[in-house]
């Protein structure tokens, strides 16, 4: 109930400590009414209430209006009437913005008031104040009825003003604080920018960026985490209610903090993204649409979400405060969080108070250290001397620590992993929760990139965990997933058998079968089945349906053994008949002890029925409802195989989502069931190696960076890193391993080189394991904790020169077992055998052994390159080329491949074979460190760009905000002339002020308001007219002469100025076009409805007639002169946009492609009536929501649905 909200909200602020200034807090005489007293210094107490008008509204919808006493001084009454934000806002978030407000009036040393202009770089010169619009110098007519207000002309005075309409700006210690915070984020090596009106003490914005490439990651980890060097990460911060400083918001309770401050992590090639792209950040509506794919316009957005944007921004929003407020205790950021972490899941038996001193001790982790760059490792918050501590810097730097090393923590609890394993991609601790919450809550990798962009590493993923789980060598399972399976009897582990042969060394050594779990509970249907109608039916029909529609069951057909049938219960109304969708034929794995070609499914031909008549063939069926955690391992791994067996190939999925783009696999009900969905989410979400296609088909696009839209990019491939030497083998770079293993390793290379004077530093040798061990090799890296072969020649990870001895290690000769049982049916690469091409430093009197095998104990001293797998696929051809430019081996151990050739490595694809940078005359750095820094050496193996010659250049009023607070200034005895600097700007023709609005077409003034839309679009108005009388007509491009608005709710802006755009060097088409007709400026007509801006305004082109855009126009201009853009419609209309955001946005769609042209041959003025209507067809022709009362504001009357009486004249 809207009332009873109100009211628990008012008695919890009343129950809080209220904000600086508030006191006396009280309900009101009447409903929806609340009383407070405000005081501050040398000011007297101010009674204040603030209404909501619509009760009914709380708390999702509702606006407040606010007024004091009779006592007030001129100041605060004004500042009230002019507060923003406080739409939908709670009680406590209302208090916090008034108190906010109002403590920024208190005068400067001169006496006069501060004066804002949002509008305005606060980095100009005191001097240019230009006037202010005054509360008592309104744009409309003093008797306006449309408002029951008295409101004084407008004047035309331009001089200073003495009253603050904006609100109050901050006072010159709180702008130096802002300056002062950003200043340091910017001494630490981050660029710093700002977005909005951040020294005047309203919602702005503050992005801390730095370039990928000075964070010290390996092109290995930036390739599995989808990063670009040249990229930016950017952490930008909302301060909605005004900046707050570190002090302030560890004050803030968590319900005061969410209203003061929000964070988003992106990436972009930018150091900061646009304003508007900002506020889409935060307000952004994610949609899944069905069906086809429809043309879309390309995304032209400079920003994006990283990999692990979601994670680190729930983080950011939920932990950095309370951490920093354990960090203020002396702990290190290690002790923080996990303090923060124990109270959270202690409860409330823990003090709070008393802190173990395990929780102060140094922060000890294997990640940090001097492999890492300095201003990874950097801590602000360590500088014990300071006083005042920079949040947005804190912040950066606790964004980058979990960013670098985000391999160390759980991606869900954000827990150090305690774990030896090391891996190139982050995943999540053993908690069965964080597993739920990281795919089912999609804070995973998103899998329809990953088929769309890598099918075939998909592909090899899922073949590895099919193998793995076909051999019971299946070590992980996927138990914090609630999946549910088809059940599983003893008869299953009969059929499945054992697929792995006697190992070399150990005969008989197979893992022994574990008694089974048998469900008992498991009911079997017995029913009839109608193949061509997809129909069943329950001949023993009980009182109800034992299945639900969306159910998937198993079912068995009489007619037709040795087959499995998965399906989807389609509908289940006409019980005891229901339908099914096309039905997964799986073959039974029991069925054939030799060898098999694999298939997902087998078509049956239907059963004809004669004369239309069902024909009933004998079947049975059990649901999908075995709880799979609940089964053995060898039950589990069973049910893997099962599920897998029923997905469609890489290939029909990539087809899936090519034809529906954008579009996800969960819309395919009818074809992947929800357990075989997670299964596939989490075989690729638990892949922690970074394994990169290097082969593709020969007709598709391939595309090398990885960060390409799935729209755009059908393969990403490096066929330009192909080995010579391995043919009939499918190839992929591979890397393994920690983010610094790299770094790690080229290290010891260049150590080893150094010491031993090598003139070839690394050796190359393959790997071989069978197939069922890779699904762990890729999630745990290489190691020697198990002996699959024995250890003849010691401990250590085996490797051979000849690529046949390891294919032997590998499995080929069970060949026969693997393509029978082991083997993924739905695979299009057919996997039989992989091994790895691994580089190894150049020691081989320092290894385990040396002769026949290299034995490396020393783990550091491997890194793998290349995984080579043998496929069996006719579409699949891999071209022998030898590289152009080959990276130069040692001679005397230069591996040899599957048909004794020298294996020949491209240079491109080796990183430890790049010589160390010389650097050139021009240069020379005297710093020493600087140099180590800029060119490498040997700890710092991975080039660092400190230096900012690679990145964007700071916009000049980000560089004007990191000076000092210019000094206050000194009173004068008497008022001088302002002197005001004129830009110059390009020439127009247009003329503001000469339109003849008696001869406009328009509609009927509006008959419906509301006190808050009205205060919205007042306040709109009056931010407009102050940006017109401050900017060249010429540079803005529009222009509302607000003397002739007569109806808030009602506007006519005139846009012109066109040639100021250019394409290709050529002026714009309609510019072209204006000039040739003589027209000046596009007239439009913008209405407004009541419940404005959560709705968005209706805008048409008045006049000239524009052609259509099968007529060869464009512009956003739709038959009738409606505009029709996503940002007009309910579907992409955020309440948070200005006008002066639509208007701007408005005029670059009609000069964007395909541009908006004249309708030379008819010159006459566009009716209303076809306005909406052509607006309401194009909606409904891109699937875009038509606003709420669009017929009552467009049509001008209540419920009118057809074309308005009114014409346009022709």
């Amino acid at each position: 109930m809207p009332r009873r909200d109100f009211i628990a909200d008012l008695a919890e602020a009343q129950g809080l400590p209220l904000p600086l200034g508030i006191s006396d807090l009280k309900a009101g005489d009447d409903d929806g009414q609340i009383a407070f007293i405000y005081t501050a210094v040398d000011t007297p107490a101010v009674s204040i209430t603030a209404m909501i008008p619509e009760l009914s509204d709380y708390p999702k919808s509702h606006t407040y209006m606010m007024f004091c006493g009779e006592n007030a001084p001129q100041s605060v009454s004004s500042a009230l009437q002019d507060i923003r934000g406080t739409d939908r806002k709670s009680v406590v978030e209302l208090l916090e913005i008034v108190s906010s407000t109002l403590a920024r009036m208190k005068p400067d040393r001169d006496g006069d008031s501060q004066m804002i202009d949002s509008h305005m770089d606060s980095d100009e010169e005191a001097d240019d104040d230009l006037g202010d619009l005054e509360d008592d110098e309104d744009i409309y007519d003093s008797d306006h009825e449309a408002f029951g207000m008295d409101l004084a002309d407008r004047s035309a005075s331009t001089g200073p003003s003495t009253s603050n309409d904006f609100g109050g700006a901050l006072d010159r210690s709180a702008r130096q604080r802002i300056r002062s915070d950003l200043r340091k984020a910017k001494d630490a090596g981050f660029k710093v920018g700002k977005l909005g009106s951040l020294l005047d003490g309203y919602n702005s914005y503050v992005t801390i960026s730095i370039r990928i490439a000075k964070l010290g990651i390996s092109e290995e980890a930036m390739q599995a985490w989808q990063v670009e060097p040249d990229e930016y990460l950017t952490l930008i911060i909302q301060y909605p209610n005004g900046y707050r400083t570190n002090e302030q918001l560890q004050s803030y309770n968590s319900k005061h903090l969410s209203a003061n401050l929000c964070m988003r992590v992106v990436a972009g090639k930018r150091y900061k993204p646009s304003l508007q792209e900002a506020i889409t950040a935060f307000n952004v509506r994610q949609k899944k649409p069905e069906g086809p794919s429809q043309p879309q316009e390309e995304n032209k957005c400079s920003i994006r979400d990283t990999f692990i944007s979601k994670p680190l921004m729930s983080l950011l929003q939920e932990r950095l405060v309370p951490v920093l407020r354990n960090r203020s205790m002396g702990m290190g950021w290690q002790g923080a969080e996990d303090w923060y972490y124990h109270l959270a899941t202690s409860g409330s038996n823990v003090n709070p108070d008393a802190v173990p001193d395990k929780f102060f001790g140094p922060d000890i982790s294997h990640a940090v250290d001097d492999a890492h760059p300095s201003i990874v490792r950097a801590d602000h918050y360590a500088q014990r001397s300071l006083l005042q501590y920079s949040f947005p810097l804190i912040a950066m730097q606790f964004l980058v620590r979990h960013f670098v090393r985000c391999t160390d923590f759980c991606l869900v609890c954000h827990r150090k992993l305690e774990t030896d394993v090391e891996a190139i991609k982050p995943y999540v601790c053993d908690a069965g929760l964080c597993l739920y919450q990281l795919l089912q809550l999609g804070f995973g990798p998103s899998i329809e990139h990953e088929v769309t962009a890598q099918p075939y590493v998909v592909d090899l993923l899922v073949s590895f965990c099919y193998n793995s789980a076909s051999a019971g060598r299946l070590k992980d399972h996927p138990d914090g997933l609630a999946l549910v399976v088809p059940p599983i009897d003893a008869a299953s582990y009969t059929e499945l058998g054992r697929l792995v042969p006697p190992t070399r060394y150990k005969p008989g050594a197979v893992p022994k079968t574990e008694t089974p779990i048998t469900d008992v509970e498991q009911s079997t249907y017995n029913v009839g089945f109608e193949q061509a109608r997809r129909e069943i039916i329950f001949h023993d029909a009980g009182s109800g349906c034992p299945v639900r529609r969306g159910a998937w069951i198993l079912m068995k057909v009489e007619t037709i053994p040795g087959y499995d049938f998965h399906c989807r219960v389609n509908e289940t109304a006409f019980y005891p008949t229901i339908n099914i969708d096309e039905p997964i034929v799986v073959q039974q794995r029991a069925t054939s002890n030799g060898t098999q070609t694999p298939a997902t499914t087998r078509p049956v031909t239907p059963v004809a029925a004669p004369n239309g008549v069902p024909v009933w063939t004998p079947a049975t069926f059990q649901i999908y409802n075995q709880d799979f955690s609940e089964l053995s391992n060898d039950g589990k791994c069973i049910s893997i195989c099962t599920l897998l067996d029923t997905l469609p190939s890489v290939t029909e999925m990539r087809d899936y989502l090519a034809k529906r783009h954008p579009s996800e696999l969960t819309n395919w009900t009818q074809r992947i069931s929800p357990s075989a969905l997670a299964l596939l989410r989490w075989i690729i979400a638990s892949n922690r190696a970074c394994i990169m296609q290097v082969d593709s088909e020969a007709d598709e696009i391939v595309e090398e960076n990885i960060t390409g839209t799935p729209s755009k990019v059908k393969v990403v491939a490096k066929p330009r890193e192909r080995c010579y030497g391995m043919a009939g083998f499918m190839q992929f770079r591979f890397a393994m391993g920690a983010p610094d293993k790299e770094q790690r390793f080229v290290t010891e290379v260049r150590k080893t080189a150094d010491r031993l004077k090598l003139k070839y530093p690394t050796i190359f040798a393959f790997h071989g394991s069978p197939l069922h061990n890779w699904h762990n090799i890729i999630r745990q890296g290489l190691h020697f904790k198990n002996a699959d072969h024995g250890r003849a020649y010691g401990d250590g990870v085996y490797h051979a020169k000849d690529a046949n001895t390891s294919i032997g290690y590998s499995g080929m000769n069970y060949a026969g077992l693997v393509n029978s049982r082991g083997r993924w049916r739905s695979t299009v690469l057919n996997i039989s055998t992989a091994i790895a091409l691994n580089e190894i430093v150049n020691a081989p009197a320092e290894f385990q052994s040396s002769n026949p095998y290299y034995v490396v104990k020393q783990l550091d001293w491997i890194q793998t390159r290349y995984l080579f797998v043998q496929v069996t696929s006719d579409k699949l051809k891999f071209a022998e080329t030898r590289p152009l430019n080959a990276h130069e081996q040692d001679p005397s151990r230069t591996p040899h491949g599957t048909a004794s050739q020298v294996i020949v490595i491209p240079a491109a694809a080796i990183k430890s074979g790049k010589p160390t940078q010389v650097p050139q005359p021009e240069h020379k750095n005297p710093n020493p460190l600087k140099k180590l820094k800029l060119f490498g050496g040997a700890s710092h193996p991975i080039v660092i760009n400190d230096e900012d010659s690679g990145s964007e250049a700071t916009d000049t009023e980000d560089r004007k905000l990191l000076l000092d607070e210019p000094p206050s200034p000194v009173a004068a005895p008497k008022k001088l002339p302002v002197v005001v600097k004129v830009n110059r700007s390009p020439p127009t023709d247009f003329v503001p002020g000469s339109l003849d609005f008696s001869t406009l077409p328009i509609m009927p003034l509006p008959t419906y308001a509301s006190s808050g839309t009205t205060k919205r679009l007042m306040k709109e108005l009056q931010s407009l007219a102050k940006i017109q009388s401050t900017t060249p007509a010429a540079e803005l491009g529009w222009y509302i002469d607000v003397e002739q608005i007569e109806n808030v709710y009602q506007w006519i802006v005139e846009l012109h100025s066109f040639h100021t755009f250019e394409v290709k060097g050529q002026p714009l088409p309609l510019s072209v076009d204006m000039k040739n007709q003589k027209v000046t400026s596009l007239v439009l007509e913008i209405r407004f409805n009541k419940d404005f801006p959560f709705t968005p305004p209706y805008v048409r082109v008045i006049r000239p007639r524009c052609l259509s855009l099968m007529q060869g126009g464009g512009g956003h201009i739709v038959m009738g002169g409606a505009m029709c853009m996503e940002l007009l419609t309910n579907t992409g209309w955020s309440s948070v946009s200005s006008m002066e955001s639509v208007l701007m946005q408005i005029r670059l769609a009609i000069a964007s492609e395909p541009f908006a042209r004249l309708d030379s041959r008819n010159k006459g003025d566009y009716g209303t009536g076809e306005a909406a209507d052509g607006y309401v067809r194009a909606c409904n022709t891109h699937g875009w929501q038509v606003p709420e009362g669009f017929k009552e504001m467009a049509y001008g009357m209540p419920g009118h649905a057809g074309q308005d009486a009114m014409a346009g004249s022709s």
